[in-house]
């Protein structure tokens, strides 16, 4: 089990501080003196703008929503544009359940139960998150876009048990995948749960 502490200061700091660095706010779907896609784009040429801090800072909103320290998840999603987290957790007082939280610059925004097969098994499905490298999302990034081309940037980060038909993958085990793109290329870049890469592929 991976031991973390929690971040300080959270997404909305990141958040704040890519506000700061544009201007003060001036109005709806405006950023200082720079208007959205002009913001987006800024992000975009800083690689997408996903580091540790945001899936950590929803992992611990989460765990604090719970009582707990640690969790089981069947998915950790991330959007870094918009700052949003989607965890489907196992309820550790109903293991039989899972619960799809959202999770908002560090605010639970929704809960939702999910609906399951009769025949699904989650003990083949879920992981503990504490086992997920979450404090090394930063060098992935690092490593995802050097071996991709230059202008890319990271549209999504998702983290799931991998299928066991996934090419170059000899694990079968945790597999943290960034989505990957440019003004010209698609690609994905695959790491083990633990960070070490698998590939960068581009489509």
């Amino acid at each position: 089990m991976r031991t973390w502490v929690p971040p300080r200061g959270g997404w909305a700091a990141f958040a704040g501080a890519a506000a700061l660095g544009l201007g003060a706010v001036v109005g709806p779907g405006c950023i200082g003196t720079t208007d959205r896609r002009d913001f987006n784009q800024e992000i975009q040429a800083r690689g997408g703008g996903l580091t540790s801090e945001l899936p950590m800072t929803a992992v611990h909103t989460v765990a604090s929503a719970l009582g707990v320290i640690d969790f089981d998840v069947r998915t950790l999603s991330v959007t870094p544009l918009d700052g949003t987290v989607v965890l489907e957790v196992r309820n550790p007082f109903a293991p039989e359940n899972l619960d799809r939280y959202m999770v908002v610059r560090g605010t639970v925004s929704q809960v939702e139960p999910v609906q399951l097969a009769a025949e699904e098994v989650l003990d083949g499905e879920t992981f503990p998150v504490s086992g997920v490298a979450l404090d090394q999302v930063d060098a992935m990034v690092d490593a995802a876009l050097a071996g991709f081309v230059s202008d890319g940037y990271v549209t999504s980060m998702t983290v799931t048990r991998s299928p066991d038909d996934t090419p170059g993958d000899t694990t079968h085990e945790i597999v943290i995948s960034f989505a990957l793109e440019s003004p010209r290329a698609v690609g994905t870049a695959r790491f083990t749960g633990d960070g070490e890469p698998i590939a960068v592929v581009r489509a």
